[in-house]
């Protein structure tokens, strides 16, 4: 019976796919890391705030990522929050680990820049995972329950 069971789920288990994705997660996971670890030099940016932007890009991506490589595990629940939390948690890490850069410093509005680029990404992310049920549903007088599911 756990046999039949444990078939029937590595049977629907894209091995490559979410190896993948897990390797992308973990090699930009890698890459903010290592490029938080350079000490800072002196670059003028071009706009005020400029480098809230570059946070909001990166872990939007980041969040992008996540929540793709989790969407990949049918019994993942809450799949949005999952992916907004690892994206924050991360940030936070970074923001933590700059503190021991030399000429890098730790600023919490780094982070909420973090937090709202992961949450832009997510909903996004949801709402064109929501037209798409819909569209693949017109038309049958199925209301799909995945919809309403918070997977």
């Amino acid at each position: 019976m756990q046999l039949e069971v444990i078939g029937k789920f590595v049977n629907q288990v894209d091995c490559k796919k979410k190896g993948g994705l897990a390797l992308m997660l973990l090699g930009y996971s890698g890459l903010i890391y290592y490029l938080s670890s350079q000490v800072w030099q002196g670059f003028q940016p071009v706009f005020d705030n400029q480098d809230k932007l570059e946070h909001i890009l990166a872990f939007g991506f980041m969040a992008f990522v996540a929540w793709t490589l989790l969407r990949q595990w049918s019994q993942v629940r809450y799949v949005w929050l999952w992916a907004w939390i690892y994206t924050v948690i991360y940030g936070l890490c970074d923001e933590w680990h700059q503190l021991f850069v030399p000429g890098r410093y730790a600023d919490v509005a780094d982070l909420l820049a973090d937090a709202i680029g992961a949450a832009l990404a997510i909903c996004l992310l949801e709402i064109l995972r929501a037209r798409h049920t819909i569209r693949r549903n017109e038309g049958t007088g199925v209301l799909n329950n995945q919809l309403l599911s918070a997977h």
